[in-house]
């Protein structure tokens, strides 16, 4: 087996001349505008899935180097007594320089943050942020500690920390050091650009409160002891435009917090790193290993048996469990802002992961999510959404290098799959493995995904419920999803399926008297409705109301870049168009071509282009809207103005387009209608051969 699984992947790897099907999301994204401010691996590992196996290339992307450096052993040098202020003095100036550069480029001050910080505040913080300045500040914070630490382990014995401990005040910050007995250390937020350093020799030390970063440079350094740190909310390595960094170096330490915490960053690094011990991680949500926007997050645990606990927040959309964002997540703010790199990465042991949804190995729309566990008879739990999955334009990886590992999903959705145009792998390379899930898993797609499953060694066991998984893969917008099984799977013979397009229902017109909340807030109450079926019937009627009466003025108020309103604004324009009276969807056609004509609200042309589906205007206007429409710079909504066309020419002109999609709609119609494409060399391989052909929708 092994043989066959590495050839497989050296292919995938190279490419091919011809356009293959696992390129497909690289051509729809190519071919949607530019991507929104990402890590660019998330980019090119969309482009290249198979590339995603390879933990340490990720690893050494995403986090700084010199944390390696960090966290090296350094032997013990013989030598006369070291006072410590000889490692002090140039510890200090280097953090003095760090924050120097830090404060080079101001940021106003940014709200306290009791949780995972909001989506306009994601916004805000990317949008004011000097990335450039943050990253030198980064490495020249780190690679001070590197240093300060390696004198200090290089010293050894010869080596003593005042018995009382000490507080050096210096014109960036404060240092504080603890005793080698059992200290209690209390942490607040650190904001403005400040320094705050804890460094403790030894002890079993409490820290209490919560020490998140809002554009300051923080660390805790703990040599020895059974430690806690115990906090409510954002703690332990969490950072918003700064540098949060917890380094423990030995014994079974316990770490709970709330929510934004033990790895997790915004515009910056939050890290937190275990060297020794058996430890446990204990996070409400948002953590261990969290990834935002122009941030990495990491949890780095080098020995022990350890584990790792998630709980979650409750999911508006019921979907069979809580919302965790753990354990190696990226996660961004549908539409406009794409994430970052949330990492967990334990090096040693039998440890134990667990979690609900949104967990160990998950990216969520351009965002970059690992789980790397390298040794160890380890057991992943998760419900859904988990174990290396890739969401909505995102990169979600689990490796597990070595071990008898179980992984088991209560719900399913996850074990390699990749759902929206994403990327999501699990890559087990050792052991007697199980996995168990009841849908979606174990190498399944939807939505031009690719999931990917490895296993190259071992006797595994497999068990997989309604078998939508194993290879199994949706074709969807006309194009092929993958399901990759480099693995000893089952094997299963099923007919290909096809995602349905868009044959929605409405729900009943109500009878209730509308609401009267901001347009946007109604929109973003009725999209777990629209998905459940149970509608708010007032906010419903809003809705309704104002875009019958009012259309342009109603889509003109709504933020263009939150997907929680854009996405139930495309139903709601569908179904307010359906049910309208003639008078009413004349009046919603003549604002569809102003939308259209005024070039700052071409992004609602999706919408619109759905909603004209649903009903088109009369002929001379469908005319002119159709050309609006086929103008539009995303594929996406060109092809929705090829299927409102339907002409013969329109679909032969559409063949010579690069845009893989677009091309799908036009070979379908040019075969609905039996007539013969009049280029066929332009269309990629899997769409030109009769063997891949039959595997598009039937006409």
């Amino acid at each position: 087996m092994r043989a066959p699984i590495a050839t497989a992947i050296v292919l995938l790897l190279a490419g091919c001349a011809a356009p293959q099907p696992v390129q497909v999301i690289d051509n729809i994204l190519r071919h949607e505008g530019p991507p929104p401010p990402a890590p660019a691996m998330v980019r090119e590992l969309l482009a290249r899935p198979l590339a995603a196996q390879d933990a340490a290339a990720i690893f050494d992307r995403a986090a700084p180097s010199a944390l390696a450096q960090l966290v090296a052993p350094v032997p013990a040098v013989a030598g006369e007594p070291l006072d410590l202020q000889r490692l002090l003095d140039p510890f200090v100036a280097e953090l003095v320089e760090a924050q120097r550069v830090l404060r080079s480029a101001p940021l106003r001050p940014l709200p306290l943050t009791a949780g995972l910080p909001t989506p306009a505040m994601q916004r805000e913080v990317t949008a004011r942020v000097d990335a450039g300045a943050l990253q030198r500040a980064t490495s020249l914070f780190v690679a001070a500690h590197a240093r300060f630490i390696h004198g200090v382990h290089a010293a050894g014995d010869r080596i003593r920390f005042p018995e009382r401990g000490a507080r050096i005040v210096f014109d960036a910050g404060v240092i504080l050091i603890g005793t080698s007995g059992d200290d209690l250390h209390g942490r607040k937020p650190l904001r403005d650009g400040t320094v705050s350093v804890v460094i403790d020799p030894g002890g079993d030390d409490r820290y209490v409160g919560s020490d998140v970063v809002l554009h300051g440079l923080s660390a805790i350094i703990d040599f020895a002891g059974n430690d806690r740190y115990e906090s409510d909310g954002a703690a332990w390595g969490a950072a918003v435009a700064g540098v949060s960094l917890l380094v423990d170096f030995s014994g079974n330490d316990v770490y709970e917090a709330g929510e934004f915490a033990q790895g997790a960053a915004l515009a910056g690094l939050g890290a937190l790193l275990d060297l020794q011990g058996d430890d446990r991680y204990r996070l409400r949500a948002f953590g261990q290993g969290l990834g935002l926007a122009l941030g990495t997050g990491l949890l780095w645990d080098h020995g022990g048996n350890d584990r790792y606990e998630v709980a979650g927040l409750p999911d508006p959309y019921a979907r069979g469990g809580d919302v965790s964002f753990a354990q190696g997540a990226g996660v961004g703010v549908r539409t406009g802002l794409g994430g970052g790199a949330g990492i967990l990465r334990d090096d040693a042991g039998d440890d134990a992961y667990e979690a609900q949804m949104f967990a160990q190995g998950v990216g969520y729309y351009y965002a970059l999510g690992l789980l790397w566990d390298r040794a160890g008879d380890d057991r992943y739990r998760a419900v859904r959404y988990a174990q290396g999955n890739g969401v909505h334009e995102a990169v979600g990886v689990l490796r597990d290098d070595a071990g008898n590992d179980s992984y088991a999903l209560a719900v399913g959705v996850g074990q390699g799959m990749g759902l929206d145009l994403a990327v999501g792998m699990l890559a087990d390379l050792g052991g007697d493995d199980r996995y168990v899930a009841p849908t979606l898993a174990q190498g399944a797609a939807t939505s031009n995904g690719v999931g990917v499953i490895i296993d190259s060694a071992g006797r595994n066991e497999w068990r997989l419920e309604d078998k939508s998984g194993w290879g199994r893969a949706q074709w969807a917008r006309g194009l092929p999803s993958v399901g990759l099984v480099l693995a000893d799977a089952p094997r299963i013979a099923s007919p290909v399926t096809h995602e349905a397009e868009g044959n929605a229902t409405c729900p009943p017109e109500p009878a209730a008297a509308p609401s009267s909340l901001p347009l946007a807030a109604a929109l973003r109450a009725l999209g777990p409705g629209f998905v459940s079926g149970r509608i708010e019937g007032d906010v419903y009627a809003q809705v309704l109301g104002a875009l019958r009466t009012r259309t342009a003025a109603t889509v003109a108020e709504i933020p263009g870049e939150d997907f929680d309103v854009l996405w139930p604004l495309g139903a709601a324009l569908r179904c307010a168009l359906r049910g309208a009276s003639d008078a009413q969807a004349a009046t919603m056609w003549d604002a569809f071509e102003r939308l259209l004509l005024d070039t700052s609200a071409t992004r609602f042309a999706g919408p619109i282009a759905g909603a004209l589906r649903e009903r088109p205007a009369p002929d001379a206007q469908i005319r002119r809207l159709i050309e609006l429409l086929a103008a539009h710079p995303s594929c996406a909504v060109r092809t929705a103005a090829l299927a409102l066309d339907g002409s013969t020419a329109a679909a032969q002109a559409a063949l010579r387009s690069s845009c893989w999609r677009l091309q799908s709609r036009a070979l379908r119609m040019l075969e609905e209608k039996g007539i013969t494409p009049a280029a066929p060399g332009a269309l990629p391989p899997f769409l030109r051969d009769p063997a891949t052909r039959a595997l598009r929708p039937a006409p």
